[in-house]
């Protein structure tokens, strides 16, 4: 029995200027504009982050939509493409995300710390993204363009995080500032890995505000001078 939304969802977008160049299916980018490719990613994040890229198939993907595997192929020419596609995709929703939770600061150190805590808020938001990052630093280690795509990722994360930390990072010069920020994305990561092994005993909220202390204390103290 066909449902409304399969119909609707499994109706594919004409791209006119594609078939007037004469482009084959697996020339196509994906329009993360399209309702239909956004749901897509959406759902092929979830099933990679549930079962991990190799154990996924397209047809479990689709069928999370309630689609044919015909339709997923349709958008994405194999399951590479997607992958790849998925990543950078759901990571920009992430630095979206972050981006959003360190705008409107005033640049104090109180707001540095704030704006750090509502990263952590949107990391702890997004748990599909933990489990779909450890499977991209899994695959990375096979596949030379799934690293690069996610060093790339990894160091526009990092700059957020380099502004969030703002003027009070810079006292200590551009070096000082870059390392805070490599070290809170590592204090990030780690302790989101932490809590998607061992949960809530692992207490990560806690550790995280402990390093935020630490941070803070950090931030007020004068520069050193080497």
């Amino acid at each position: 029995m066909t449902t409304t939304t399969e119909t609707v969802l499994s109706t594919p977008i004409v791209r006119k200027p594609a078939e007037e160049n004469g482009e084959k299916p697996q020339q196509r980018s994906a329009d993360w504009e399209n309702p239909r490719v956004a749901s897509i990613l959406s759902a092929a994040a979830k099933c990679f982050a549930r079962k991990g890229f190799t154990a996924t198939t397209l047809a479990e993907i689709g069928k999370e939509l309630g689609l044919r595997k015909s339709i997923v192929h349709y958008y994405f020419a194999s399951k590479a493409a997607l992958i790849h596609e998925v990543q950078s995709y759901t990571y920009h929703r992430y630095l979206d995300r972050l981006r959003e939770a360190i705008k409107n600061g005033d640049g104090s150190v109180a707001q540095t710390t704030d704006a750090l805590r509502a990263l952590w808020d949107a990391v702890q938001n997004n748990k599909t993204g933990t489990g779909l990052n450890i499977e991209v630093w899994s695959a990375a280690r096979r596949d030379v363009e799934l690293k690069r795509r996610a060093a790339g990722l990894h160091r526009d994360a990092r700059g957020v995080i380099r502004d969030a930390l703002g003027p009070a990072a810079q006292k200590g010069g551009a070096s000082r500032a870059e390392a805070l920020a490599t070290l809170s994305l590592a204090v990030l990561n780690g302790l989101s890995v932490t809590e998607y092994l061992e949960g809530e005993e692992a207490k990560v909220k806690e550790a995280y505000e402990t390093f935020l202390q630490l941070l803070r204390q950090g931030l007020e103290a004068p520069p050193t001078v080497s």
